[in-house]
């Protein structure tokens, strides 16, 4: 009797029963940072509508990291792959950060030794061009209008002053 139940219980197990623990219907994802649906389906090689299947209350925008997503169960062999890559994954993403941590440090040092003026020693040379700019157009439009008053002073005479103050009273109107 026993070896009939062996002899039954064989083929059972090769092509009826299932390979995986009956008690465990699905396994689950932790959300990391960067994940979405299509990310995780593409990752584990399950398509998102079975994904949506097993989590009937999630959406897809709003992945929480450190939440956790109901799986399909997949064969030891399959989930023992993904843990690797997923180790190697980590690995790398642990090693980008360092470089980018260190590259972020050297950035750092290298600002640090450049050697800027401050912005005030730049704007006070702005504002003195400018000023002198225009004190230099100021100075040519009055040589212009008044020739006179920047010449060489020479030596004259009562006379002269009173002929002159004579010409300038005439050109005014009575």
């Amino acid at each position: 009797m026993k070896r009939i139940l062996f002899l039954l219980f064989m083929p059972y197990s090769l092509f009826v029963a299932p390979s995986t623990i009956p008690a465990a219907e699905n396994q689950t994802w932790k959300v990391r940072p960067g994940d979405n649906l299509e990310i995780i389906a593409a990752t584990v090689e399950i398509p998102t509508d079975e994904i949506k299947k097993l989590n009937p209350g999630i959406v897809e925008t709003h992945l929480q990291i450190g939440q956790k997503l109901k799986l399909p169960l997949r064969s030891y062999p399959d989930s023992r792959a993904l843990e690797e890559e997923l180790k190697k994954k980590d690995a790398r993403i642990v090693t980008l950060e360092r470089r980018t941590r260190d590259l972020e440090n050297k950035i750092a040092v290298a600002e640090s030794r450049l050697t800027w003026h401050p912005v005030w020693v730049w704007g006070f040379w702005i504002c003195f061009g400018i000023l002198a700019f225009i004190a230099a157009g100021t100075y040519w439009i009055f040589r212009q209008t008044h020739p006179r008053v920047l010449e060489q002073p020479r030596d004259r005479s009562v006379r002269d002053l009173r002929e002159s103050q004579m010409r300038l009273r005439s050109s005014f109107p009575r």
